[in-house]
């Protein structure tokens, strides 16, 4: 999906990752290691099984895995669900991540949006996840509330959608 540009005339894309798409396929897998060595000293094998199965699971129906473009430069990217497990009919933000020198500069929110309206078409109208603490003050002026669970020593945090 590709939207035109944003207010300050940047060329903005949301595209979808699909196995059968390689290009998309290496420009996640890309971010998806940046990502990951953000969050703490996994082996990079371990690592790399967990990106394929992201990867994988991409032809599970009412799953998105979406990278967020801006100029022709991948800054981010998030993998959202519809959950039939753990909160059936939740919407579920797995992974998100904006690369480090864009954060601050509203592509998180801009990213959220465009899940979360993915979300509203498929007439999810709650949205779950799970925080560390570095996250949680984005995910809070999003409107998400904490729960007081955790999970994988992880906070969950939940959101109402209108």
């Amino acid at each position: 999906m590709v939207r035109p540009s944003d207010s300050l005339g940047e060329h903005v894309e949301f595209v979808t990752v699909l196995p059968s798409a390689p290009d998309t396929v290496s420009r996640f897998l890309e971010l998806g290691r940046a990502y990951l060595s953000e969050l703490d000293p996994t082996p990079e094998d371990v690592n790399e099984r967990f990106l394929q199965s992201i990867l994988r699971r991409q032809i599970e129906p009412d799953r998105w895995l979406l990278l967020l473009t801006c100029g022709g430069e991948d800054i981010g990217f998030a993998h959202a669900k519809i959950d039939r497990d753990e909160r059936p009919g939740w919407g579920y933000i797995l992974e998100f991540y904006i690369v480090p020198r864009e954060r601050r500069r509203g592509w998180g929110s801009r990213l959220f949006t465009h899940v979360t309206e993915l979300l509203k078409l498929r007439g999810v109208r709650q949205v779950w996840l799970t925080s560390n603490e570095r996250a949680r003050d984005f995910w809070l002026k999003l409107g998400f509330q904490a729960t007081g669970e955790k999970e994988h020593g992880q906070e969950v945090m939940v959101l109402a959608m209108s």
